[in-house]
């Protein structure tokens, strides 16, 4: 499983930057992410990969590498 391309899948109907130039290790801020599109996120992401994310988590994530790191945790 490549979770990163499985959440970039994800994440490229949330932002108007194409897939292939999101930088994952750049602040969510950059990629065009702010808590509000986090938050809409968040249920595709649970769904997607049958994990849960407790709401004080979120906004402990500051780029898509943290939610990556924090996925490969769940499913591990």
């Amino acid at each position: 499983m490549d979770i990163k391309q499985e959440l970039l899948d994800i994440v490229k109907d949330y932002v108007d930057v194409p897939v292939g130039e999101i930088d994952t290790s750049l602040g969510l801020k950059y990629v065009g992410i702010n808590s509000f599109v986090v938050l809409s996120m968040v249920s595709n992401i649970e769904d997607h990969f049958n994990i849960s994310i407790p709401d004080s988590k979120l906004m402990e994530f500051a780029t898509l590498d943290d939610i990556i790191e924090f996925i490969g945790g769940e499913l591990a």
